[in-house]
C-alpha cells in the first residue's frame, strides 16, 4: 500500500492522524505518512482519506 499526502493541499485539521494514528502523524501542522504503513490498516487509511476535507490523501493498494 502506498499512502501520500499533498502537503500543499493539507490544511492541518488532524482528522487523518486521529482516524489512523498508525499511518499518519502531524508535523508542523501538516499531515505526514509514517514509513512503510502496515497493509492491514488499509481500511483505516481509506477511512482517513475519505474524511479529509480537502482530499489531500491518496492511497494505492
Amino acid at each position: 500500500m502506498t499512502v501520500t499526502v499533498d502537503a500543499a493541499a493539507c490544511i492541518g485539521c488532524s482528522m487523518c492522524a486521529y482516524a489512523a494514528p498508525g499511518i499518519f502523524r502531524m508535523e508542523n501542522r501538516v499531515s505526514t505518512v509514517l514509513p512503510e504503513p502496515d497493509e492491514t490498516q488499509y481500511d483505516r487509511a481509506a477511512g482517513a482519506a475519505n474524511r479529509c476535507p480537502v482530499n489531500a490523501i491518496k492511497i494505492r493498494k
